[in-house]
């Protein structure tokens, strides 16, 4: 992946190969319930047909929302709803789209109350970010996020694997969050890891 810069209106455009993404992704990453469950409402009667693609399906149909759950198969059942929902804008677009929502799936949990209650704008919530990812989505991996200057914060993912295209959507999901308008440069880092220098503009 080359450096690209992205204010939140320009649209990213081809396909990626999920699956491939999803088999990369090690058995020790793994994500929150909650996530999933917003993603099973959505897909409705459609998530039957995503079952047998899962490595555990959860049991009785239903994922228990503190429970952690692998992302292998948290990768499968968005990319289902992302080509359910957003189709016609293809699946790099669609994923991100998807992604801006879960910070609000975050704030509606218990958990999420709390943390919010002491953040007050964009950069705050940005900077308490890979807190809320490590708690959310626990595995052997590292996130930090630092102030670069009074608009841009720097957030780092080591290593990383699933989708950067959803990844993105979810920071830019924190900032929209508080009414401002996110600019992202993504880039690559050693690792494997990825680089988001997210500039929230008033």
């Amino acid at each position: 992946m080359a450096v690209v810069t992205l204010s939140s209106s320009q649209a990213l455009s081809g396909d990626l190969d999920a699956e491939a993404i999803a088999r990369g992704i090690p058995k020790s990453f793994v994500v929150k319930g909650m996530f999933f469950a917003r993603h099973v409402s959505q897909l409705g009667a459609d998530f039957a047909n995503v079952i047998p693609s899962l490595e555990t399906p959860p049991r009785f149909g239903k994922y228990v929302p503190f429970s952690d759950y692998l992302q292998s198969d948290y990768m499968r059942v968005m990319t289902a709803v992302a080509r359910k929902f957003y189709a016609r804008l293809g699946l790099r677009e669609g994923m991100r789209r998807l992604g801006r929502d879960d910070f609000n799936v975050f704030g509606e949990s218990t958990f999420g109350r709390v943390i919010l209650a002491v953040v007050g704008d964009a950069k705050a919530a940005l900077l308490k970010t890979p807190f809320i990812y490590m708690k959310m989505a626990p595995g052997d991996w590292t996130a930090t996020g630092e102030e670069i200057d009074e608009n841009t914060v720097r957030i780092e993912f080591t290593p990383t694997y699933g989708s950067w295209e959803y990844q993105l959507g979810q920071l830019e999901g924190v900032v929209l969050k508080y009414g401002v308008e996110p600019t992202t440069t993504v880039s690559e880092i050693p690792g494997p890891g990825i680089r988001y220098d997210v500039r929230h503009t008033p």
